[in-house]
C-alpha cells in the first residue's frame, strides 16, 4: 500500500503515534450533578449529547482536549465521536493523537470503524480486537495537507447533512400526497369534471353493511403461535395487513383441523381486510391470491362488498383520512384501539356509481404510478447519499482528496517528533516509577499511618455517598410537594404534570420512577399508578 500513497506520506501502524485510556467505573456516579463531579461520557452523552449521569473527578478517568472516543464494547464496537470532556465512560477508550491533527485522526478511525466492528472479540457481547485496531496501517501525511483534508472533508460532511436534511422531507411529502389523492377521490374531487362530461348524478350516503355481503373477524387457534404449522392454509395476522398490500413475512399457517373451526371467515380473492385492534389499527389492503381461500383472526376483519359498492373502491375510503381519523382520533382515542363489528357495520360511505367508481380507481392508480416513480428515484439517490461518506474519506486517506504541495514538507519528519515525544514521555515515566519503588526506612515505618491515610479517604467517599443519596431524597420531596400542591388527592396523567425546577425530561422521568418503585422509602407521601378503564393514572397515597 505504501507506493499507492503520495511520496511525501508515510504509512505507520497506528499504535506508534498515539496513546489510549480506558475508562472505568467511578467510586461514585449519580443522576444528580454535585460538587467536584463530571459528566460521565457513555455512548447516549456521546451520540445525543444526553446526559445520565455524573461522576467524581477523582476516581474518574478524564477526557481531555483533542481526544477521540471509540466505543469499546458491545454492538457498536469501534464507533468513534469527538470529545473533550468528561469522565471516560466504561465501555469507551479515550484514542489521544500524538503530534498530529485529532480531526484527521477521527476521519481516519470513522473510514475504520465497518472493518473495525466486522472484525471484533467475544463470545456474546463483543469488544474491539486490540491486535486488530493498533496493527492498523495509518496513513500520515504532512501536518498543512492534514490541515487541508480535514477542512474538505468538514465541508463535505456539512454539505451532505443539508441533502440529507432535505431528502428525509420526501417520505413524508409523498405520504401526504398519496393521501390529498384518496381525500380527493372519495369526496368526488378527483373526477369532478369528468363527472361534469358524463353528465352522473351526485353520490349517495349509505349504512356499510347494507352493501356488503360479509363482516367479520376469526380467532387464533388452540395453542396460539406453538400450533402454528410450517406450510398449509394461510392465516392472516395484523402484521401481514399493510396499505400497500398483503406482506407475506410472518405469516402464518394452519392444518385443515384448525381451518375447519374458523370456516366462518375463509378469505375470498379482493375481500377488504381491516385492522381492527392494537396499534395497527385502522391499516387496510386488498386480499390477493397469495392469501385467497385461508382465514384471519381475532384482530383482522373481513368485509366483502355487495355488487354495487367495488372492493378496491372500498379499500381507499377506508385508507383515506376521513376514516383513519374518525378511527384513530375522533372516536376511539390511544387507549381503545379497538373496532367493534357493530362500529364497523354502521360506518356511513359515499357511493357513487359504478362507472364513477371505476374512473376513481382508475385516477388513483395513474396518480400513485408517479408516486411510487418519485419514491423510487428517492431510494437510488439516497443510497447514493448513503454511500459517499465512506468514499469520501477512502479517498482521503489514499491522498486523492486535496492536491499536495512541496511547501507542505515530508510526514517522515513529522513521525520523527512523534517518535522523540514518545521517548521523553517513557523517560518521564521511568522517573516516576523509580521514585516510588526506592523506600526508605522511614516511609517503611509510615506504613500504618498511609493506612489510617486510605481509611480516611474511604471515610470522605463513604460521606459523599451518602450527601448525593440526601441531595435525592430532598430532591424527591420537592417533586412530592409539588404534585401534592398541584394535585392533592385526585389522580392524574403524566400528561398533566408541568416539569418543576430546573429538571431535564429525562431526570424528572427517571425520579417518578423511582418514587413509583418505592426505591426511595424515607420519602412520604407514597406515588402509585393506577390502571383504571384502559388507562394509566398517578395518584398520590399518605
Amino acid at each position: 500500500m505504501e507506493n499507492q500513497l503520495p511520496k511525501n506520506w508515510i504509512e505507520v501502524p497506528l499504535k506508534e503515534i498515539i496513546k489510549s485510556v480506558k475508562g472505568k467505573k467511578p467510586k461514585i456516579q449519580s443522576e444528580i450533578e454535585f460538587e467536584n463531579s463530571t459528566p460521565y461520557m457513555d455512548i447516549k452523552a456521546l451520540e445525543h449529547n444526553i446526559i445520565r449521569q455524573f461522576a467524581d473527578k477523582e476516581s474518574s478517568k478524564l477526557f481531555e482536549k483533542g481526544d477521540v472516543a471509540m466505543v469499546w464494547d458491545g454492538a457498536r464496537s469501534g464507533w468513534v465521536s469527538k470529545t473533550n470532556f468528561g469522565a471516560i465512560g466504561s465501555t469507551i477508550v479515550a484514542i489521544k493523537p500524538l503530534c498530529f491533527k485529532a480531526d484527521y485522526l477521527f476521519y481516519y478511525l470513522l473510514e475504520k470503524y465497518p472493518f473495525i466492528n466486522s472484525n471484533t472479540r467475544g463470545v456474546g457481547i463483543p469488544h474491539v480486537d486490540p491486535t486488530v485496531l493498533w496493527s492498523l496501517k495509518f496513513p500520515l501525511p504532512p501536518i498543512l495537507e492534514q490541515n487541508r483534508i480535514v477542512n474538505k472533508l468538514d465541508a463535505l460532511f456539512s454539505q451532505l447533512e443539508t441533502i440529507k436534511t432535505s431528502l428525509e422531507k420526501i417520505p413524508l411529502l409523498l405520504k401526504d400526497f398519496r393521501q390529498q389523492i384518496l381525500t380527493q377521490a372519495v369526496t368526488g374531487k378527483l373526477t369532478e369534471e369528468w363527472r361534469k362530461s358524463k353528465d352522473i348524478a351526485g353520490w349517495d350516503k349509505v349504512i356499510l353493511k347494507d352493501y356488503t355481503t360479509k363482516i367479520g373477524s376469526g380467532s387464533t387457534p388452540k395453542g396460539g403461535s406453538e400450533n402454528y404449522k410450517t406450510d398449509g392454509i394461510p392465516l392472516v395476522r395484523s402484521m401481514n395487513i399493510h396499505f400497500n398490500g398483503i406482506r407475506l413475512k410472518g405469516l402464518a399457517f394452519i392444518d385443515d383441523e384448525q381451518a375447519e373451526k374458523l370456516k366462518n371467515v375463509i378469505i375470498e380473492y379482493n375481500d377488504v381486510l381491516l385492522n381492527i385492534t392494537g396499534a395497527s389499527i385502522g391499516r387496510v389492503c386488498l386480499a390477493d391470491k397469495s392469501v385467497s381461500g385461508g382465514r384471519v383472526n381475532q384482530h383482522v376483519c373481513i368485509i366483502r362488498p355487495t355488487n354495487d359498492l367495488i372492493p378496491g373502491f372500498l379499500n381507499i375510503y377506508l385508507a383515506s383520512s376521513i376514516i383513519q381519523n374518525y378511527i384513530l382520533n375522533e372516536n376511539y382515542g390511544v387507549t381503545r384501539q379497538a373496532l367493534t363489528k357493530a362500529q364497523i357495520q354502521n360506518l356511513e360511505i359515499p357511493l357513487p356509481q359504478i362507472k364513477e367508481q371505476t374512473q376513481i380507481l382508475i385516477s388513483v392508480e395513474k396518480l400513485f404510478s408517479k408516486a411510487d416513480a418519485i419514491e423510487q428515484q428517492y431510494k437510488t439517490l439516497k443510497e447514493k447519499i448513503d454511500s459517499l461518506p465512506q468514499a469520501l474519506l477512502h479517498k482521503a486517506f489514499k491522498g486523492e482528496l486535496v492536491p499536495q504541495l512541496e511547501s507542505d514538507g515530508d510526514a517522515k519528519d513529522l513521525l520523527e517528533e512523534i517518535k522523540k515525544l514518545k521517548e521523553k514521555a517513557k523517560e518521564t515515566t521511568k522517573k516516576t516509577t523509580r521514585k516510588k519503588t526506592l523506600k526508605s526506612p522511614k516511609s517503611l515505618q509510615k506504613k500504618k499511618t498511609v493506612s489510617l491515610v486510605g481509611k480516611s479517604e474511604g471515610r470522605s467517599q463513604v460521606k459523599a455517598q451518602l450527601n448525593i443519596k440526601t441531595q435525592e431524597i430532598n430532591n424527591h420531596k420537592k417533586i412530592l410537594e409539588y404534585l401534592s400542591e398541584t394535585f392533592g388527592n385526585k389522580k392524574f396523567t403524566y400528561g398533566e404534570i408541568s416539569i418543576p425546577f430546573n429538571h431535564s425530561y429525562d431526570s424528572f422521568r427517571i425520579a417518578l420512577f423511582k418514587l413509583m418503585d418505592g426505591e426511595i422509602s424515607e420519602t412520604k407521601p407514597k406515588l402509585k399508578l393506577l390502571f383504571e378503564k384502559g388507562s394509566l393514572y398517578l395518584k398520590l397515597y399518605k
